[in-house]
């Protein structure tokens, strides 16, 4: 009788396991909003040495950096707006120095976001030949303020 009834609960056992084994499932949907964005760095000063009356002169410095969202199209340059201008002229008399010259951007890392930094530049020149105006003898002017916009 014993090894009946123990039998008996070994069989009830192995059926309610079984039952245990029924599972149920339902699938739960995942919405993401992702937010573009591009990042840019601080752009480094420009200078330009020039001695009135000598050759033309090529700015140093300009550096700066953006980070975009991987794929995401953007513009870079000097305006606001949906295509900015990538090139800028300073004529003479728009500035303290008296010395006109034109600023430009070197955007040969692409315009396409990839979520890494990617490195661009202002380049900047000056014809030779103008005499600047300078009451001393060295000037510098430090007020030139140029606007670089990043537009995606």
């Amino acid at each position: 009788m014993k090894k009946l009834i123990v039998a008996a609960a070994l069989g009830l056992s192995a059926i309610s396991m079984s039952a245990l084994a029924t599972t149920v499932n339902n699938d739960v949907t995942l919405n993401i909003t992702l937010t573009s964005v591009c990042e840019m760095s601080t752009v480094t000063d420009l200078a330009f040495a020039y001695t009135s009356f000598g050759g033309a002169a090529t700015a140093t410095g300009g550096g700066f950096t953006v980070r975009c969202t991987n794929t995401l199209p953007f513009k870079v340059g000097f305006t606001n707006v949906a295509s900015p201008a990538t090139t800028k002229s300073v004529s003479a008399s728009a500035n303290s120095l008296g010395l006109a010259y034109d600023l430009g951007l070197d955007l040969s890392a692409g315009l396409t976001g990839t979520g890494v930094v990617k490195n661009y530049s202002v380049t900047g020149s000056m014809v030779g030949g103008q005499a600047g105006t300078c009451t001393t003898a060295t000037c510098n002017s430090t007020a030139e303020k140029h606007t670089i916009y990043v537009v995606y």
